[in-house]
Order: structure tokens, then sequence, then C-alpha cells
């Protein structure tokens, strides 16, 4: 009976079969050590291991998705074409422009190739969103109090007024020394989500003298108060326009392939569940947006 024996830290072990399949126990790939690059129309993740010997798996999913924007799984089946997972071992000590560099380097040399025959591959993605208005909303809700898309937990201006939340719930309330939000007309619905914070009939968004999508520095005379929550005003100019949007976003993965069969000539490896591994922070930065007026 053949035996190969491919060593990794902590000597995982495969063991081989007359008719060449080999069954392994263990990868050592750290989990935490997974990487991508690349975009729509091609998406590569990898683990590169160097502890012992140079080793990697990497998968290659050739798709025009737009990856990362949405949480939920997604699940691709290796298909050697555009879906396509690689195990390799290399001569030397492999870094990140191995995958992603535009011209791919020249060394170290592949020692060892395992292809991927078959599997499921999952890709989970969390997305967090947060529009920092001062606000505490759940975000598995689906209230969207203005319509324009946004969802409110990651709407920095919830009412459609063209006035931030932030700017209308008061000091008093951010700092923690008032239980509720400003609500200027005493009306029973807090500023940043009244239309009409002053209830002079004329919306707040129209209540913008110069035009500019900003109401809060529109003055009649010599007020100090802008014009949207001075009642005695009621100067109107239709603006049915959104200014600019913005919110943070964050997007964290972990991949997956199940059933997962590597082949080499006649020789088999089969792994019932490889974890390629997690990366926190794929997405993380400000997204910013002008909403579709409704």
């Amino acid at each position: 009976m053949r035996k190969l024996f491919f060593i990794f830290i902590l000597f995982s072990l495969f063991y081989s079969c007359n008719d060449g399949e080999i069954i392994v126990t263990d990868f050592n790939f750290e989990a935490s050590n997974l990487n991508n690059c690349g975009g729509p129309g091609a998406y590569i993740f990898y683990n590169i291991n160097n502890s012992l010997s140079a080793e990697s798996i990497s998968l290659i999913l050739e798709t025009s998705d737009v990856l990362f924007f949405e949480s939920g799984t997604i699940e691709y089946v290796l298909n050697g074409d555009t879906y396509v997972v690689n195990y390799r071992k290399y001569d030397g000590d492999i870094t990140d422009s191995y995958f992603c560099s535009n011209i791919p380097p020249t060394s170290p040399s592949v020692s060892i190739e395992y292809l991927g025959a078959s599997g499921i591959a999952l890709l989970t993605t969390i997305v967090t969103r947060d529009d920092e208005d001062g606000i505490e909303e759940d975000p598995e809700s689906n209230l969207d109090t203005d319509n324009d898309g946004l969802l409110n937990y990651f709407d920095n201006d919830d009412d459609g007024d063209n006035v931030p939340t932030v700017n209308e719930l008061g000091a008093g309330f951010l700092s923690g020394n008032n239980e509720f939000p400003i609500d200027t007309d005493n009306d029973g619905i807090f500023d940043y989500l009244d239309i009409d914070d002053d209830e002079d009939t004329i919306l707040t968004r129209y209540e913008d003298a110069n035009g500019d999508l900003d109401p809060t520095n529109d003055f009649t005379g010599t007020s100090d108060v802008p014009d949207y929550l001075t009642p005695a005003i009621a100067n109107s100019n239709v603006i049915d326009q959104y200014r600019i949007h913005s919110y943070q976003i964050t997007s964290d993965i972990e991949l997956v392939i199940n059933n997962l069969v590597l082949v080499n000539g006649s020789e088999e490896i089969t792994k019932e569940t490889m974890i390629l591994g997690n990366k926190s922070g794929v997405i993380d930065g400000t997204i910013s947006v002008i909403p579709d007026f409704n």
C-alpha cells in the first residue's frame, strides 16, 4: 500500500488507499489569515501559511455580483472554470502580491498543486450600517419614515426635510440631560420626524429661501432663528430634492467550502468542511448618496 505524507504544522496527515484517494484529516490555515482582492468580474480569496513549508489555498469567483454590501450567505458550486479552488505548495514563502499583483511574480515556484474538482463555497457576509445621527435605532427594522429608500437606522435625515437628524435632537438630548428630543411646535412629533417643524403649514424643506438644500441658514430680517423654526415666517420655496446623505458601513465575511474534493492526477484530497477563514472590515468606510425623491 502506497502512503503519501504531506507535513503541515501540527503534522496533519494525508492517508492514501490503493485507488489513489487521499483523506485529509486537517489543514493548518489560520482562519484570521483570509484575505481578498479583485472585484466584480473576478474576486480572489486566499489564505497563506508560511509557517513551515509555504502553502496556500485560494478561491476565484468570476462573477458580476457586487459582493460585501448586503448581509447573507451566497452559494457558489465549484465548476473548475469560473468558480475555482487551488491548493498549492511552493519552494519559498509567498506574499499577497502572488495573488493580487497585476503582474504575478515569477517566484516562488509551485511544487505541488491540487485543483478543486467539486465542492460548494459559502460566502457569508455581515454588513453593519450606521448613520451616527445620535438616535439608537433597530437595524432589523424596515422603517423608512421619509420613503427615500434609506431605512431610518442608516438615514441621517430621517424625515427628509434636509435638516440632518443630529441637528434636530437638541444639545440636551445628545448630552443625555434631556430624556426626549426637541419638539419645537409641541405637536407630539419630534423635530427629527416632523416635516413641518414650526407648524406654519410650510414644509421645513420648503423654508429654504436660498435654495441650497439647507434650511438651517435661511433667516428673515434680523432674527437669529431660522425660518423653518419660526411659525410667524411662512415663506415657501418649493424644493423637492434631497441633500447628500452619508452613513458608515463595515462588512465582515466568512468563507467555507463544503464537500471539497481536490485532485492532482489520480490523487484526491477530500474535506467535508474546509474553512478558508474570515476577515473583518472587507469594507470599512463612508457611503454618500443623494436619495431619489419620490
